[in-house]
């Protein structure tokens, strides 16, 4: 059995599917509303199968594509009780609820209070909907050997009272893979330099490099560190590379212009909650988990300082290529060279 019907099994039918020509995609409710998918027999996504059979009420870090509230650290972080991080019942164990399940779209929601770092209970539904799509124009030229695509449509709606002055909110997408020697990610965006922010962990140093019009970051699951990339640099995109899985990733933000972007990062944001603006970011594991993540991240809508929503509409697809193909000269030369 592979590793997509191990999950289906693991979950007794509470998972929700669709088929294509060349991929199927898992759609998890208990999960948090993960989503998994397989292409061309190719599993895509990081699963953690111990978790889905037993899972705790610590972090549960099932893998997928997950929908996640933002910030997670600073003042206003979501992810801490004082200094210690943890994860609110309500995004950990909390299922979503099946509200449309057609032949287009599947929706689900759910009721959540998140109390933040500064003692602000928010109180909150979170939807998300999800669909096969078409795949991205950026692969239009090239000559996949199988593809899917799917789009996720996730909203955070504030339903109590509660202004910038006491809490920030937004929808972020984390999205987890496998990590290997053999995977990289990269961005697609002008003048990499000035566009990445490092406002997280450690500098990466080498593992960065970068080109005219993108960069490459080696995401190998070996030394943990994340990277932001600024909404003012106007990104394409970012995406990832397996060369075990001939797999070439691509995520792309979709979500309406406008809105407040505000700094996420897992760290005490010593400049304030606006220090940083990303709506991409991409994240490196230590051995311990062995993965990597590709992150979308969308705006807050306020109205007379109160919070109102976030919407974030991110679109995942994948190619997979031929082995005469050489994935990472691909990238390199068609998106950022």
């Amino acid at each position: 059995m592979d590793r997509y019907d191990q999950l289906l099994a693991a979950l007794h039918g509470v998972v929700i599917e669709k088929t294509t020509t060349h991929g199927r995609l898992a759609i998890c409710p208990t999960l948090g509303g993960r989503v998994f998918a397989e292409v061309d027999g190719r599993f895509m996504h990081r699963l953690d199968l111990d978790a889905v059979i037993n899972p705790s009420d610590e972090f549960n870090n099932y893998g997928g594509a997950n929908f996640w509230p933002a910030p997670e650290g600073g003042n206003f972080g979501l992810n801490y009780r004082g200094d210690i991080w943890y994860v609110q019942q309500a995004i950990n164990r909390q299922p979503f609820e099946i509200t449309r399940q057609d032949s287009d779209w599947i929706g689900m929601t759910k009721s959540v209070r998140l109390l933040n770092r500064a003692g602000t209970m928010l109180e909150a539904e979170m939807s998300r909907r999800v669909a096969i799509s078409h795949p991205t124009s950026l692969l239009d030229g090239l000559s996949p050997r199988a593809l899917l695509a799917f789009t996720t449509i996730d909203t955070i709606t504030v339903t109590n009272h509660v202004t910038v002055d006491e809490g920030l909110i937004a929808c972020w997408t984390l999205e987890q893979f496998d990590a290997s020697p053999h995977t990289m990610a990269f961005g697609i965006v002008a003048q990499p330099e000035r566009a990445i922010n490092y406002d997280f962990y450690a500098h990466p140093g080498e593992r960065i490099r970068c080109y005219p019009r993108g960069f490459t970051y080696r995401t190998d699951g070996a030394c943990r560190g994340q990277i932001g990339i600024a909404c003012a640099a106007h990104p394409l995109g970012i995406g990832s590379i397996d060369i075990d899985k001939r797999m070439i990733c691509l995520r792309e933000s979709q979500s309406q212009s406008g809105g407040l972007y505000f700094n996420i990062a897992d760290n005490d944001q010593p400049n304030g909650p606006y220090s940083a603006a990303d709506c991409y970011s991409i994240f490196n594991s230590d051995p311990d988990m062995q993965g990597y993540e590709l992150e979308t991240i969308g705006p807050l809508f306020v109205r007379d300082k109160a919070l109102e929503s976030s919407e974030l509409i991110s679109k995942t697809t994948f190619a997979i290529m031929d082995n005469d193909v050489d994935l990472e000269q691909l990238v390199i030369s068609r998106w950022l060279a």
